[in-house]
C-alpha cells in the first residue's frame, strides 16, 4: 500500500462529490484545511518547544560542567599545611605525679615468687602477696 495514485484520488473525489453534494463538498475542503493548518502549527510549536528546552539542558550541563573543572581544579591547587605549621605551647597539660608514681611502688613492694629447688613451692605464700 502506497502513496494514492491520479486515478484513486480522481475516484475518491467523484464518490464524495456524490455523497456530499455540491454544496457540501467546498464546506469540507475548508474544514479539513483548517484543520491540517492547525496541526502543523500546533507540532511546530511542540518542535520549537522541545528544541528550546533541548538548548537549555545543554547550556545547563556545559555551566555545571565548568563548575565542576572549577572545583575540581581548586581541590588539587589546595596544599595542606605541614605539620610543621603547628605550635603546640597552647596545650597545656599537667600529668598527676600520684599516678605516675603509684605504679612502680605497687610492683616493689610485691616481689616476684622465687622457687629454691623445681620441686619446690615459692617462698612468697598467697597470703604475703596480697598484702
Amino acid at each position: 500500500m502506497g502513496p494514492l495514485g491520479v486515478w484513486e484520488m480522481v475516484f475518491l473525489f467523484v464518490l464524495a462529490l456524490l455523497i456530499l453534494g455540491p454544496r457540501k463538498l467546498p464546506e469540507l475542503g475548508r474544514s479539513i484545511g483548517k484543520g491540517m493548518a492547525e496541526f502543523r502549527r500546533a507540532s511546530n510549536e511542540l518542535r520549537s518547544t522541545f528544541e528550546r528546552e533541548m538548548n537549555t539542558l545543554e547550556q545547563e550541563k556545559q555551566s555545571l560542567s565548568t563548575e565542576v573543572a572549577q572545583v575540581n581544579s581548586a581541590a588539587t591547587d589546595y596544599t595542606y599545611p605541614s605539620s610543621n605549621d603547628y605550635t603546640y605551647d597552647d596545650y597545656s597539660y599537667s600529668y598527676d605525679s600520684t599516678s605516675s608514681d603509684s605504679a612502680p611502688q605497687a610492683a616493689e613492694s610485691n616481689p616476684a615468687p622465687t622457687s629454691n629447688s623445681p620441686g619446690e613451692s615459692p617462698t612468697n605464700t598467697e597470703s604475703e602477696v596480697k598484702t
